[in-house]
């Protein structure tokens, strides 16, 4: 595991409130404009970073 997918993983848990929860939208929450895609889908794309990303814009309030 690499250090992006690590802080998506992070923060993903951190916004969700537990590994769990986190690990259920990582797996089966398609990410907007991403066509379905999930956050799972895009990191094995090599898209880890435009996750990172999303993430960090909805920790924002860009997408709330």
């Amino acid at each position: 595991m690499n250090n992006v997918t690590l802080r998506i993983l992070t923060m993903a848990q951190e916004m969700a409130g537990d590994r769990q929860r986190a690990a259920i939208w990582s797996k089966q929450q398609p990410i907007p404009g991403w066509a379905g895609k999930t956050a799972y889908d895009l990191v094995q794309e090599g898209k880890a970073d435009q996750v990172l990303a999303y993430l960090e814009a909805v920790r924002s309030g860009v997408y709330s």
